[in-house]
């Protein structure tokens, strides 16, 4: 699935929202599954490793391998549809090709976030100009099964010249993570068991969302930098196929 990415080498933001909306549309029953099968599990074990100093930590690491596991799952899911329009892989395949991943996508997470904390402090613009540089790193990890490093320097590519139209999409995500988090502490506050529920609810139906908007907009900036090549390539590959035998 592709569509139109821009004109003049720029970014088509709406495009990117329209195709998120195809494929979150037409791939949610795989999504709201994998979202249940990773959140539900990690929701239940936090909640009874309890606020213990230790505990309290080990169950922030399982919540952050739980959070990298399901956003290159996402990654997958919007791959396969990409590629030929539907989910083709099951659950287990798309669990699958991640799970070796997760290590390297947890230690570039935590990467990303501690430049862009550091960026914030100074000045602010700078945290936000590296969050835009590497915000398709996850995407370009997943996909094109590259290292850390690579991924960001990969990410930076796509994205330069396009960041302050990158920069409508990072707002939004922003903006919508702020909402969840301020919503499941309000429910913490009232209720550790209502918190869980809601937190397990917001995390189906818009943490999918979200991480679908970043990939599609990576596949975006793919078509937008090397989609000229990758056209002229296929035709010549279609003008071989085509071409009537010699005559015997």
């Amino acid at each position: 699935m592709s569509s139109e990415s821009g004109n003049a080498g720029h970014l088509d933001i709406g495009g990117v929202f329209e195709s998120t909306k195809e494929i979150y549309g037409g791939a949610f029953g795989t999504v709201w599954l994998a979202a249940l099968i990773i959140w539900i599990p990690t929701a239940i074990i936090v909640a009874l490793l309890g606020t213990d100093t230790v505990f309290f930590s080990i169950g922030k690491i399982i919540s952050a391998l739980a959070g990298v596991w399901l956003t290159g799952t996402f990654v997958k899911i919007v791959q396969d549809v990409e590629s030929d329009g539907r989910v083709d892989s099951s659950i287990g395949e798309l669990f699958g090709a991640v799970f070796p991943r997760l290590l390297s996508l947890l230690v570039m997470g935590i990467i990303i976030g501690v430049c862009i904390g550091i960026g914030l402090i100074f000045f602010i613009i700078p945290g936000i100009i590296i969050a835009l540089m590497w915000i398709v790193a996850v995407p370009a990890m997943i996909v094109e099964n590259k290292g850390i490093f690579d991924s960001l320097g990969r990410s930076l590519e796509l994205t330069k010249g396009n960041w302050m139209r990158i920069l409508g999409v990072g707002v939004l995500i922003l903006l919508a993570f702020l909402v969840i988090g301020a919503v499941s502490a309000l429910l913490v506050a009232i209720t550790p068991f209502l918190g869980a529920i809601a937190l397990v609810v917001l995390a189906v139906l818009i943490y999918p969302y979200m991480q679908m908007i970043v990939t599609v907009l990576y596949f975006r900036l793919v078509e937008l930098k090397e989609g000229a090549v990758a056209a002229v390539e296929e035709t010549v590959v279609v003008d071989e196929q085509v071409d009537p035998p010699p005559a015997v």
